[in-house]
């Protein structure tokens, strides 16, 4: 059997992490294929591991803007496949004229009524709206749709299209160089907060700046960093948050970007962990941060809940004073924190790369094989 994945739209970020780790631990012999072809920009390829039997192919509109990659979707890559593969992978949600595929939801936004009017009147609520549509009709297409937790599943369903009946739910993995858990804890001065995430209208750094600014009036000794990259409007937002109060301005940070290979030290540095995205299909971030070993306050969001469950506090994403008070029990508990740093890495480990080859491939093959 060969399997084709056609990424297109995997640049960077979460997309790209779960493609090389698939192709990482992928194991022709023992997944039941003979080759796999990847199609992807070549800024891509160059990041994907080396196999004998893995073959890399890019095209030059797929190296151009996202016109040409939609053109070479729509009438390059149809012809390109036709006898060639028996199974396409189409991790970004793309619709393919090709049966038959198995496609993916890593992204909950398009589905989101709420949470795609926080971008307001933009171009990326009109493209949030756009991706409803295509996302919704590569799904339909396809033979089965992989998610990430079962709650995820809920958002997509659609009376008209049969999509939980498509599903299986196969979580991303973890690498093993993130797990890290202290015999104890150290007290060592101020508790240091960590938020790790893009600032983005769904990701809320500002209640949490304003939560921690709280915290800091009262007299308790913490520091918050916040670290990621940005959608520029929510940055001005965050930005707004942090000149609010200048006093604090040595106790919250914002660190723009961090490399990927650097992120497991910045964890370890850390003595609590704060995620508060109102929308997750699957937080890869919060499963580093488990198995780095940090106590973790988190959205109630479902989703996230699906895979932190007791691990964890939850607060309302929306709700600083909410934020504030969730942290405080957790700051003012040490026994709490303790208990929770172990419980979250306990449930990392369940988590693996290998575990999610496995069960991809054995989806990708049963499809291939009609099953």
């Amino acid at each position: 059997m060969i399997i084709g994945i056609e990424a297109s739209n995997i640049l960077a970020g979460g997309g790209l992490v779960h493609l090389k780790e698939l192709l990482n631990h992928a194991n022709p012999e023992v997944h039941g294929f003979e080759r796999l072809i990847v199609w992807a920009p070549q800024s891509t390829l160059v990041q994907l591991p080396d196999k004998s039997w893995l073959e890399k192919k890019s095209h030059p509109w797929l190296n151009r803007n996202i016109l040409f990659r939609i053109l070479w979707q729509t009438f390059v890559l149809p012809k390109t496949l036709k006898g060639i593969i028996d199974v396409l992978f189409v991790p970004g949600a793309n619709a393919v004229s090709f049966s038959p595929v198995v496609t993916m939801c890593q992204n909950l936004l398009p589905f989101d009524v709420s949470e795609r009017r926080l971008y307001g009147f933009s171009w990326m609520r009109v493209r949030l709206k756009l991706l409803y549509y295509t996302q919704m009709n590569a799904f339909e297409k396809a033979k089965r749709v992989v998610f990430l937790t079962p709650s995820s599943v809920h958002y997509v369903s659609d009376e008209k299209i049969a999509i939980a009946s498509k599903a299986i739910v196969i979580p991303h993995g973890i690498k093993k160089d993130f797990y890290h858990l202290p015999e104890t804890i150290e007290e060592k001065g101020s508790l240091k907060l960590l938020y790790v995430s893009i600032v983005d209208v769904y990701k809320h750094q500002w209640n949490v700046v304003e939560a921690v600014q709280g915290l800091l009036e009262k007299g308790h000794d913490i520091e918050l960093q916040c670290v990621g990259s940005y959608y520029k409007p929510a940055l001005q937002k965050l930005n707004q948050a942090l000149m609010s109060k200048p006093q604090h301005a040595d106790r919250i940070t914002y660190t723009p970007l961090v490399p990927y290979e650097s992120l497991k030290e910045v964890y370890q540095t850390a003595d609590i962990f704060v995620f508060a995205s109102s929308c997750e299909t699957f937080s890869l971030i919060l499963l580093e941060a488990m198995a780095s070993g940090l106590p973790i306050v988190c959205s109630n969001k479902d989703t996230l809940r699906d895979t932190l469950q007791d691990a964890g506090v939850y607060f309302n994403p929306y709700d600083s004073k909410d934020i504030e008070r969730v942290l405080l029990n957790l700051i003012e508990d040490k026994q709490l924190r303790d208990d929770l740093r172990k419980k979250a890495y306990q449930r990392a480990i369940s988590y693996s790369w290998s575990k999610c080859a496995d069960l991809t491939f054995s989806c990708l093959v049963e499809a291939g094989k009609g099953v």
